[in-house]
C-alpha cells in the first residue's frame, strides 16, 4: 500500500496579501467612526435648538411687551414714580362687610386703593394683580363677579386721559386659608418691561 502524499500549499504570487492584511485591510470600521460627523453635528444642533426654542418662547410671553417681568419694589406705605405718573401709598383692607356682594363662602374680599397722579400726557395701566408673596399664586380684580358696577370715580384701570390725582379700586377674592403678606403689582404700559410691586398686608 503506498503513502499519501499531501502536496505543500502553494507559495503567493509575489506581491500578493497574505489572509490577515486582507483580513485587516477589508475590516468595516465601528458605527462611531461611520457616523462621527452625524453625531458631531447633533451635539451641536441639539442645544442650538433647545435655546432658539426657549427664546422664541419667552420672546413670544414678554418681548412684545405682553407681560412686564423687572418688578421695582416699593415697601409698604411708600410711593413709586414709573411710566409718567407717581404710584402710591397703596391702601389694602380686609372687607368685613359684605351685604350686597356675591362673595363664595369660605372667602375674603379684600379692598385695595392704588392712588395715580399722572403727568400732562396721561398714563394706562390694566387692572392690578394680587400676588401671595410665599407662594406666587396670584388673583386678579373680581369687580363683575362680586356684582360691584362701574364707577367712574372708582376705576380699576388707569384713566389714560385724566392728569387729576385718582385712585384705582379693586376688589379681590382669596380663599379664607390665604395669608398675607401680599405683592400689588402694577404695571403702567409706558414702562415696558418694568412693573411696580407694592407691598401691603390688610
Amino acid at each position: 500500500m503506498g503513502a499519501m502524499t499531501i502536496p505543500p500549499p502553494p507559495a503567493p504570487a509575489p506581491g500578493a496579501a497574505t489572509p490577515a492584511a486582507v483580513t485587516a485591510h477589508t475590516r468595516r470600521p465601528s458605527w462611531w467612526r461611520r457616523n462621527r460627523l452625524a453625531l458631531i453635528a447633533l451635539a451641536v444642533l441639539v442645544p442650538a435648538t433647545a435655546l432658539g426654542i426657549g427664546w422664541f418662547e419667552w420672546y413670544q410671553f414678554y418681548g412684545y411687551d405682553a407681560r412686564p417681568f423687572r418688578p421695582v419694589a416699593v415697601d409698604e406705605g411708600g410711593t413709586a414714580e414709573l411710566g409718567g405718573a407717581t404710584w402710591g401709598p397703596v391702601r389694602a383692607v380686609e372687607v368685613t362687610d359684605t351685604s350686597g356682594f356675591d362673595v363664595p363662602d369660605g372667602s375674603t374680599l379684600i379692598g385695595v386703593a392704588v392712588p395715580v397722579d399722572a403727568d400732562e400726557a396721561g398714563v394706562w395701566c390694566p387692572s392690578p394683580r394680587l400676588v401671595q408673596q410665599q407662594t406666587g399664586r396670584e388673583w386678579e380684580s373680581v369687580r363683575w363677579e362680586i356684582g360691584l358696577k362701574y364707577n367712574p370715580d372708582e376705576p380699576e384701570k388707569c384713566v389714560s386721559d385724566e392728569t387729576a390725582p385718582y385712585e384705582l379700586i379693586v376688589p379681590f377674592v382669596v380663599p379664607d386659608d390665604v395669608e398675607g403678606p401680599f405683592w400689588v403689582d402694577v404695571w403702567p404700559e409706558a414702562a415696558g418691561a418694568s412693573f411696580l410691586r407694592f407691598v401691603i398686608d390688610p
